[in-house]
């Protein structure tokens, strides 16, 4: 029995989240701005991993993210601070109370993601350095800081109720 629900995590983690990334429905959209997916990922995956595994996931979900992007500028720094950060986090074995904090961490993930991808703009194209450019900038920036801290309480928590029980079910047949 713990094996399909172990196939079912993978099938998730691995099928229908990088699908949700590519299809990105519109009814899970402000003003066509969808959430931070990676961030959505990353951090239940960061809270029950050690750091290692967290940064290499960050790692491959950056690459992942940014092959769909023709863009310099690249999410693999961002996450991966953040996978680190998110990781000693969960090493503490911190306790999430409510799943409300799962939404506040992701809101500060996104702004993370955002405001790195930001500055790397910035400094890649110093030719953008306009009003235009920075009004533009802080509005997909707050929608996408909004939308993921709607979304996320409701998918990460799910994934790391799911991973809680893995863990559990395999500490038990170990034993």
């Amino acid at each position: 029995m713990s094996i399909n629900k172990k196939k079912l995590l993978i099938f998730f983690n691995f099928i229908c989240l990088p699908a949700l990334i590519i299809s990105s429905p519109d009814w899970m959209k402000i003003n066509g701005i969808a959430p931070c997916w990676p961030v959505v990922w990353l951090l239940p995956f960061s809270l029950e991993n050690s750091p290692w595994r967290a940064a290499l996931a960050a790692i491959l979900l950056g690459v992942f993210v940014d092959s769909f992007t023709i863009s310099d500028a690249s999410h693999i720094p961002s996450l991966f601070i953040l996978s680190l950060i998110w990781s000693q986090y969960g090493l503490h074995n911190k306790k999430i109370e409510l799943f409300l904090n799962i939404g506040l961490m992701a809101c500060f993930g996104t702004s993370f993601v955002g405001f790195s991808f930001w500055v790397q703009k910035i400094f890649l194209y110093s030719h953008l350095r306009n009003n235009w450019f920075h009004s533009w900038s802080i509005y997909a920036l707050i929608s996408e800081v909004i939308i993921t801290g709607l979304v996320t309480p409701i998918f990460s928590s799910w994934l790391l109720l799911s991973y809680k029980k893995n863990n559990e079910t395999l500490s038990n047949l170990k034993n």
